[in-house]
């Protein structure tokens, strides 16, 4: 693993989820020997049912692990806006969810993505929500919705039921086995990329998996 990509890691996750204390930004401070410990993240076929964007037979295959709370996540969405804009359906772009439990509102905003991938406006509400990352409490999702034209009583009633809680914890799970500690973690095909680097590290991997 690179060791510049490592040492800028934006959040590291200790499992339990229940167990970490600090912040994104407080990981980051992390000392390079505790850096170094760290397992390194394992590519795998992303599951069939994650939002995505592109051709599922494009040679290269983006997939983003992420906090809709995490600053850092903030600007690795920005990055991703910049490669969609680039590539086009040259390249897939999957997103998955670790909400970090040192952010009190990232599972009912990892919950409330899938209620509005439901209603087929998945990434205009990660657009959102990551535009919005002050106004991610209950009422501030529902606000989102309303003003994304989304069905407020189906996407209310989802919140309310649960029934997207199960989904992100077993992409949490999922997390945790392919050794993807810390948001944002992305793989090109099978080369991780860990923190929000400049989008010209993600160009020179994207053109060298494309010109393979």
């Amino acid at each position: 693993m690179n060791r510049r990509l490592m040492l800028s890691w934006s959040a590291v996750l200790l499992f339990p989820l229940t167990s970490l204390a600090s912040s994104a930004a407080e990981c980051d401070k992390a000392r390079p020997e505790a850096v170094d410990a760290r397992p390194t993240p394992r590519a795998a076929t992303p599951r069939a049912e994650a939002p995505s964007v592109g051709p599922t037979a494009a040679r290269v295959t983006v997939e983003v692990w992420s906090d809709f709370e995490c600053p850092y996540c903030a600007r690795g969405a920005t990055t991703l806006s910049a490669l969609r804009a680039k590539y086009g359906d040259r390249v897939r772009f999957v997103f998955r969810h670790l909400p970090l439990p040192s952010h009190p509102h990232a599972r009912q905003a990892a919950a409330a993505a899938m209620a509005a991938n439901e209603q087929g406006k998945f990434w205009e509400f990660h657009d959102a929500l990551f535009a919005n990352q002050d106004a991610l409490e209950r009422a501030g999702l529902e606000a989102l919705a309303r003003k994304l034209g989304l069905d407020v009583a189906r996407f209310r009633g989802a919140l309310d039921k649960h029934a997207w809680d199960s989904y992100v914890e077993a992409d949490a799970v999922e997390a945790r086995s392919r050794g993807v500690l810390g948001t944002p973690t992305f793989f090109v095909n099978s080369q991780a990329v860990t923190g929000a680097q400049p989008v010209e590290d993600f160009v020179r991997l994207i053109d060298a998996e494309l010109a393979r």
